[in-house]
């Protein structure tokens, strides 16, 4: 019997069969998912369900080997036993963060671990590489190595932070399989076509019980083998044998959502300044419900752009030179069209735009020197030394002048810049704060004059300006409750 059927087939039955119990046994040992927080469904749901899609796998990878199915295909058994042996190895941490959450940095570890055995089998990037135009390159064991650990974790990491809707990473998944399918079919790949269909078949079959509304999900158990079990038997199996640069990105294409979406993630966490690891609820399906997008819709709308790029892969991977370059271009331009779709440029502009502003000008002269104010505030015992800590800060900005005065009266005290040396530019914009210097007592005014482009001052400047305020109101209020009896020469200043 053809070895991809057969697989295939054992494939969707064990995974259908087997999510039910998974599923009771994950409810009976309290491996579920409560809703809050990022997760988008409304009632628990039991995780775990990886474990079926991993049993039914390995189900059917058995199944061939015992009847020969994969009789005549050509691979290294020591590389296929390290590959077994990884997926088994993966899902067990998986099911452990699933059962009790291990945390980032264990699971990375684990994740190098398994490509680091995938390597020494023989699952790797080869380091002779052939680039069209340049020839044959040999990059050495090291860089073999250091490429073949990024990349598998990169396909695990993929696939579990694609994990977020109900079916998407399956779909996902399923896809990918089946064009890794399609082109072991064509070039005549038995192991890769029983490798691909047995994966195929195990996230089909679980695709019964987690497409929208999801009864269970697969959790890191599934997430992160069907990660490792793509990236893996593509460096095994697939066209990267023959050592062509195009073989390599083929896999890549196939998984272009995933790949996209983890690539921005990290962008955003490092621009953010949080940890690479850090969770967050701005992933491309996250965005796309924003957008008013129903759950199913979000997932569809995926599985859609998925397709496209999988016809694109497979024109990579069958066809001729301009036709391996128009796939790649139609790819690109298909993710670009969806992150433009889902709003991340106009989100990058906004957040590029509004940062320039926060660290610049006399926006961070304010930021930078209000924690000297507010501590120097703390420690006064007069209003002069009120005034010369707000002049400090004033004399550092673009500021022109500024004033209090208590209502209905004069300035009781007024700072003005003595010289501008032609610095000062922009228009002349007054920004006035209410200011009590006593519990109860009338308000008095804070005012400040300062520069600005435009005949407004920016929203951020204005809050730091009533921080500033805030700051002086309590150091006054602070000084007149310890000598009520001297208020006015207190707030003045008179006499000291």
């Amino acid at each position: 019997m053809n070895a991809g059927l057969l697989a295939g087939v054992v494939a969707i039955v064990a995974a259908a069969l087997l999510t039910p119990p998974t599923r009771r046994f994950a409810i009976a040992i309290g491996a579920v998912d409560a809703p809050g927080g990022r997760r988008i469904h409304s009632n628990i749901v039991p995780r775990l369900g990886g474990v079926a899609i991993v049993a039914a796998y390995l189900m059917a990878v058995a199944v061939c080997l015992a009847v020969g199915a994969l009789r005549g295909a050509i691979f290294d058994w020591s590389a296929l036993w390290a590959f077994l042996g990884g997926g088994v190895l993966i899902a067990v941490t998986g099911a452990a963060d699933d059962i009790r959450a291990l945390g980032a940095k264990k699971k990375l570890s684990a994740q190098c671990l398994v490509a680091t055995l995938a390597w020494f089998g023989g699952a790797r990037v080869e380091p002779i590489i052939f680039i069209p135009g340049l020839g044959p390159i040999d990059f050495g064991l090291v860089i073999s190595y250091l490429a073949t650990l990024i990349w598998i974790v990169a396909f695990i990491n993929a696939i579990n932070l694609v994990d977020g809707l109900d079916g998407l990473a399956g779909g996902v998944v399923f896809f990918a399989t089946a064009t890794n399918l399609v082109v072991a079919l064509v070039t005549g790949n038995t192991l890769a076509a029983a490798l691909n269909a047995a994966l195929g078949g195990a996230v089909l079959g679980f695709l019964f019980y987690n497409f929208n509304p999801a009864t269970i999900f697969m959790g890191d158990t599934g997430s992160m083998f069907l990660g490792y079990a793509l990236g893996t038997a593509a460096l095994m199996t697939g066209r990267q044998k023959e050592s062509t640069l195009a073989s390599l990105l083929v896999p890549v294409i196939a998984l272009g959502v995933p790949f996209t979406d983890t690539l921005l993630a990290m962008v955003r966490r490092v621009v953010g300044r949080r940890s690479v690891f850090a969770a967050d609820r701005q992933h491309l399906h996250h965005r796309l419900m924003d957008l008013g997008l129903t759950h199913k819709r979000a997932v569809l709308t995926l599985y859609a752009c998925s397709i496209v790029l999988c016809f694109a892969a497979l024109a990579a991977a069958l066809g001729r030179d301009w036709q391996v370059g128009a796939a790649i271009t139609g790819a690109v331009v298909t993710l670009i069209g969806v992150v433009r779709f889902a709003g991340y440029f106009e989100l990058a502009l906004m957040k590029r735009q509004g940062r320039s502003e926060l660290l610049s000008g006399g926006t961070d002269v304010l930021r930078r020197g209000l924690p000297s104010l507010i501590v120097g505030a703390e420690s006064v015992s007069t209003a002069s030394e009120v005034w010369a800590a707000l002049e400090r800060l004033l004399e550092a900005g673009e500021f022109v002048y500024a004033e209090y005065c208590p209502e209905g009266e004069t300035a009781l005290w007024r700072w003005e810049r003595k010289e501008s040396g032609g610095r000062m530019e922009g228009k002349l914009v007054e920004a006035a704060f209410p200011v009590r210097v006593f519990p109860g007592s009338r308000e008095g005014t804070l005012r400040f004059g300062c520069t600005a482009a435009a005949s407004h001052l920016p929203p951020q400047i204005e809050v730091l300006l009533q921080i500033v305020a805030d700051s002086v109101e309590a150091a006054l209020v602070r000084m007149n409750l310890r000598a009520p009896g001297s208020l006015l020469r207190a707030v003045s200043g008179a006499g000291e």
